[in-house]
């Protein structure tokens, strides 16, 4: 299942599981996930978890912008919209995430074949 881990400094302060199709992020109280930072907007970001089309037991996550006052960051890049990878970084006001999608594991590298040289 994928999930957003909240760091500081290297250390894990919290972890949001992704269970929903769709998990708003922000200040207020009706998000999924709450955050209590004066530099995030009210309704700052959402993640849209799907199953992919082509791959069974694969999801895409995709996140959004909302139309936040500070943006939102991927990686150190500002975004209005990406599909989140596996270990992306996600700036949100002044907190920090890691996308972690246990289910893309196995699809980090591609296999090289050879052929037998006849």
């Amino acid at each position: 299942m994928p999930k957003l881990l909240l760091k500081h400094e290297g250390v894990i302060l919290n972890t949001y599981e992704l269970e929903k199709a769709t998990t708003k992020i922000g200040r207020k109280s009706d998000n999924d996930i709450q955050l209590n930072d004066a530099i995030a907007s009210s309704h700052h970001a959402q993640i849209t978890i799907k199953p992919n089309e082509y791959l069974e037991e694969q999801i895409d996550a995709k996140l959004e912008d909302l139309s936040s006052t500070n943006g939102t960051q991927v990686n150190g890049c500002i975004i209005k919209s990406v599909d989140l990878k596996n270990g992306d970084e996600i700036q949100i006001g002044s907190q920090y995430f890691i996308f972690e999608n246990d289910e893309s594991a196995s699809m980090e590298s591609t296999a090289i074949y050879l052929p037998d040289e006849e």
